[in-house]
């Protein structure tokens, strides 16, 4: 099999090393546009135009590395935008941190924005039981909502969390640090909301993994393994990115996203291929600087070229005639493979005679497959 390497320009990013702010600055906003846009498409929400942000870990709004601090650039958007969905009537923003001072700065930072007057809902600031309250009673009429936390950093974030699995159902994006992972479960029974969000199982089975395993690469994906399990058994798709330190052995972050809308899923799988390491054959890694932490042998990838065309020879009872896009919708929920990777693995096995690739407008053999391609399995 021929292997090639991505066609998608990389972005340099990650190549230095970054502190959280500089990580939320860089990469909420630009989802926050593209979750808009996946909500207001579908046909659900079509006539119920209202969604809600909120951002629990929102600091004080200054500054990040000279660019605007993260809350500022959401409302940036809110405001700003164009497109026919026009945000600044549809969205609702809430922000909180752990920090009164920082709060107390932020309120000032964002009611000194020159557009603040003509923002159709002014920013809520969650630090008043009033306005919790309204925010609970909007995301009980099922109000579509973008949650921004760090799972382990203050009460009101964890309880925000477990709410949201289990009442709620918002989508969440969390940045946290491996090494605050470690640090939290290791002192888990002084914190009865993460206890509660892990569950006893899940704990036990962490604390039995880390008395037994002292590597600490292994504990720290064998955790995150867990979070995820929490959402997964609520039904969420969900993705994680793994954040390295530039030519180190070593975790900074990890981006860790749970929605239960694949098309939400799938926007920030496609924002985060820009950022992500990629193997020889094209598949992405979903992770940045960790190449030199894998294997160079493509046959012990998780995910590869050579690994789909096996799983989509045995698919024909699922994927009969049924075009390539399609296909890759619903097959891609949960794994690291892109559309051109499914173009690729689906050229294999149209050479080894396992399906054709048939034109939908002729319906006519292809010679070569494309995305618009009808698969069609010869056996079935």
């Amino acid at each position: 099999m021929n292997t090639r390497m991505p066609t998608v320009d990389t972005n340099d990013f990650f190549t230095t090393q970054r502190s959280t702010s500089e990580i939320k600055s860089e990469l909420l906003n630009e989802y926050f546009r593209a979750w808009c846009s996946a909500m207001l498409s579908g046909q659900r929400y079509r006539s119920d135009h209202t969604l809600a942000f909120i951002d629990l870990q929102a600091g004080d709004g200054k500054q990040v590395d000279g660019k605007p601090a993260a809350p500022v650039k959401i409302l940036n958007s809110v405001f700003g935008s164009i497109d026919k969905f026009k945000l600044n009537k549809i969205v609702r923003t809430f922000f909180n941190d752990a920090k009164k001072a920082d709060v107390a700065r932020l309120k000032q930072q964002l009611e000194s924005l020159p557009y603040y007057d003509e923002l159709v809902h002014k920013p809520v600031i969650l630090n008043e039981e009033a306005n919790f309250s309204f925010l609970a009673r909007l995301l009980g009429n099922d109000t579509p909502t973008l949650l921004y936390t760090d799972p382990l950093d203050y009460s009101f974030s964890q309880q925000m969390l477990l709410q949201s699995v289990r009442r709620w159902g918002m989508d969440v994006f969390m940045l946290f640090s491996p090494a605050k992972m470690r640090t939290a479960m290791q002192h888990i029974e002084n914190n009865e909301l993460l206890a509660e969000l892990f569950g006893a199982e899940r704990v036990a089975a962490i604390q039995a993994f880390c008395e037994r395993y002292q590597d600490a690469m292994q504990r720290e994906d064998f955790m995150v393994d867990k979070l995820e399990e929490v959402f997964k058994e609520k039904d969420y798709k969900t993705f994680r990115f793994k954040i390295c330190l530039p030519k180190k052995n070593q975790t900074s972050h990890y981006l860790f996203f749970a929605s239960k809308t694949d098309v939400a899923y799938m926007k920030l799988k496609e924002l985060m291929l820009t950022y992500s390491d990629y193997q020889e054959d094209g598949v992405p890694l979903f992770g940045a600087n960790i190449k030199h932490q894998l294997s160079l042998f493509q046959e012990q990838y998780r995910y590869s070229v050579k690994n789909l065309v096996a799983d989509l020879a045995t698919k024909a009872g699922f994927y009969n005639n049924l075009p390539i896009d399609s296909i890759y919708r619903h097959h891609n929920i949960g794994t690291n493979y892109i559309r051109g990777n499914y173009q690729e693995a689906f050229e294999e096995l149209k050479k080894s005679g396992v399906v054709e690739a048939i034109n939908p407008v002729s319906r006519q053999p292809m010679r070569k497959v494309s995305f618009t391609s009808i698969i069609s399995y010869r056996n079935s």
